[in-house]
């Protein structure tokens, strides 16, 4: 009788917690819920871009719930994490990513279903707005089409690739881990991840169901940005939406993997100059360069942890009292704090590098549509159609001026009200929209100040090179 007490101990320590973690995301969940469908009431009777903010600001904050609380799940609570390791063990990783962040993906889940009825109200609420101006219309998608939707354009361009990866980590250790010695696991992870790098681009290319954009005076637009720009890609792509997203991207850093993606609802919501402009702006994504000062981050980060990290830890844990160091939960602590300063970390300068990159890109796009700077650099050097100095001369010289910011400007004011954005919303990767539009206006009103800005972001890249050289070395002295 006592080894059974003894046995079923453990799981009466574990069930209450387990309920806490996981009814905290029920909670959640249910919450928004509430407050969708207490907007759809209040669209009617009061300020619906209030009422539209408030909502953005709490779905924002749930959403970042979702994963803090999977934290706390994992580390704070031992109960899930526990329970995870029980079942899944830790030589292999795919399976422990599966289970132990279901829940966090199922709240992820859940919540599109809580914010469906506002969604909904909000789309048919534009529908007047779309008739008044002569666009397209198009009834909002039941939600099971909506869910599906989601998944393909948020959840699954977010995990597949991290999946992938783990994988092939797993598989390798798995073939040949004998030949692995002990605490080379993160190498052969950034290994599977440099190997899969060139590939995500087409797996990301099914995921958002896109197809080469057809031949027409549009496509002959961008075609014509690219050649003034030199810039080198694989295709221009239209982004199918079920014409529920007005957005653009780019995906791929190698030119011959690298597309260019134009939603269906943006080139159906937009004029020629606007989506020009917008397409420009992801231009300014390659042109400088972002999605490898990306990569060029996450190696700091990497390093960072393995340098300066590694070294101030080592500082540290010997002079800790020992009654603190023999805590049968010192590991737990020392790991969520690990965790916990790499996380500030990203969330801080991660977030800060997004928006002066969006603000770059913003700075570039009105830059062309201002300026045909492309040609100035062939004038500038006609015997030379692949001289980069003369070019670059020529983009220095241009500014941005009030037809370039006003273009600008406006295809950014109907993104937002095309995708419900308030204008004043903030967000942890861009700027405001509202003071998007606000720094373009007083660019153009003192032209020069592009020079500044020119500046200043030389001034960070070479900041970010230097951080990169110092936490190698200091990786390697910590090694």
């Amino acid at each position: 009788m006592v080894g059974a007490d003894a046995a079923s101990q453990p799981a009466l320590v574990l069930r209450p917690s387990l309920g806490v973690f996981l009814g905290g995301y029920v909670l959640l969940v249910l919450a928004v819920a509430a407050w969708a469908r207490l907007l759809c009431r209040r669209l009617l009777t009061t300020d619906p871009q209030g009422a539209l903010t408030r909502f953005h600001r709490i779905v924002r904050m749930a959403r970042w719930m979702v994963p803090a609380w999977l934290l706390y799940g994992l580390f704070a609570g031992p109960a899930w994490g526990q329970l995870v390791l029980a079942i899944t063990g830790t030589k292999y990783q795919v399976p422990g990513v599966l289970l132990g962040t279901l829940p966090s993906l199922l709240a992820w889940m859940a919540l599109w279903w809580a914010e469906f009825p506002a969604d909904r109200a909000l789309r048919e609420q534009n529908i007047l707005g779309e008739l008044f101006n002569d666009l397209p219309v198009h009834m909002p998608p039941p939600f099971v089409r909506y869910a599906l939707t989601m998944l393909r354009q948020q959840l699954l361009p977010i995990i597949l690739p991290v999946l992938l990866i783990i994988l092939v980590r797993d598989v390798v250790l798995l073939a040949a881990g004998r030949f692995i010695g002990p605490g080379y696991d993160e190498l052969v992870t950034l290994v599977a991840a440099l190997a899969l790098f060139p590939a995500l681009p087409e797996v990301l290319r099914f995921l958002f169901n896109a197809r080469p954009l057809e031949n027409s005076p549009l496509r002959r637009r961008l075609e014509a940005i690219c050649r003034r720009t030199r810039l080198r890609y694989r295709d221009i792509l239209l982004w199918q939406t079920e014409y529920s997203i007005a957005n653009a991207a780019v995906i791929g850093v190698l030119p011959r993997r690298r597309y260019v993606l134009l939603s269906d609802r943006l080139i159906e919501t937009m004029t020629d100059d606007q989506i020009e402009a917008v397409f420009a702006h992801e231009a300014g994504h390659i042109v400088h360069h972002h999605l490898l000062w990306f990569v060029l981050f996450f190696a700091l980060l990497m390093l960072a942890a393995m340098g300066p990290g590694q070294i101030l830890d080592d500082w540290i844990t010997p002079r800790l009292p020992d009654a603190f160091r023999e805590m049968r939960q010192y590991q737990t602590v020392h790991d969520v704090l690990s965790g916990a300063a790499v996380f500030v970390g990203m969330a801080l300068f991660f977030g800060m590098l997004s928006r002066r990159f969006e603000r770059q890109a913003d700075v570039f796009a009105a830059r062309m549509m201002e300026n045909n700077w492309g040609d100035l650099a062939d004038a500038a050097d006609p015997q030379s159609a692949s001289a980069s100095l003369p070019r670059r001369l020529a983009y220095a010289r241009c500014l941005v001026g009030p037809r370039g910011a006003a273009i600008l400007a406006s295809a950014l004011h109907r993104v937002a009200v095309v995708n419900n954005i308030p204008l004043k919303a903030r967000d942890w990767l861009h700027p405001s929209i509202a003071k998007r539009m606000v720094y373009l206006e007083d660019l153009s009103a003192d032209p020069p100040r592009t020079r500044d800005f020119d500046r200043l972001m030389s001034r960070l890249y070479a900041a970010l090179v230097l951080a990169i050289v110092v936490c190698g070395v200091l990786a390697l002295v910590a090694r």
